[in-house]
């Protein structure tokens, strides 16, 4: 057997052999744990291996922010708001056909395909492609033939504008 220095606890290898190891794992049966049970003990999981974001900084949870509905077949969901630069990053989610209206841009307007396609115009945007809209552009109609989720940062559009 290995020498050990006073004080430190075996290791399992050295009390137990492997092959008596996994004998007695094959004979514990999982416990059965309700939806509740599940989601509970992930919570308490997460919550002592998740820390603080870095300083200065915070982190938009997936599962934060509500979708609101923005037109037939399109919602969208605010991610960031500075007022103070009249800017805004927003998730737009489209469903098959559903169009964003003919609009202009007074500042630089970014937008991330994140899943699915879009029609601006004539011009085809793909998942994982960035368009860009510099001040004084005007986009014609945007379409998503089969649906697509967008990430925008844009300036933040006057209380009467309409996405679609």
């Amino acid at each position: 057997m290995k020498s050990r220095t006073r004080n430190k606890p075996a290791a399992a290898a050295d009390v137990i052999d492997a092959a008596t190891m996994e004998r007695m794992a094959a004979a514990i049966a999982p416990a059965e744990l309700s939806q509740r049970d599940r989601e509970s003990l992930h919570e308490r999981i997460m919550s002592r291996i998740s820390t603080a974001p870095p300083p200065r900084t915070y982190t938009v949870r997936a599962n934060e922010g509500t979708w609101l509905p923005a037109g037939p077949g399109v919602e969208l969901k605010v991610l960031r708001m500075d007022r103070e630069h009249n800017s805004q990053t927003i998730l737009i989610r489209m469903q098959p056909g559903a169009q964003i209206v003919p609009h202009p841009h007074n500042q630089e307007e970014e937008c991330l395909v994140m899943e699915g396609e879009i029609l601006i115009g004539e011009h085809r945007v793909r998942q994982g492609d960035m368009h860009i809209a510099m001040p004084g552009a005007e986009h014609p109609p945007i379409i998503a033939p089969h649906g697509a989720l967008l990430c925008i940062r844009s300036e933040i559009p006057p209380p009467h504008f309409q996405i679609a």
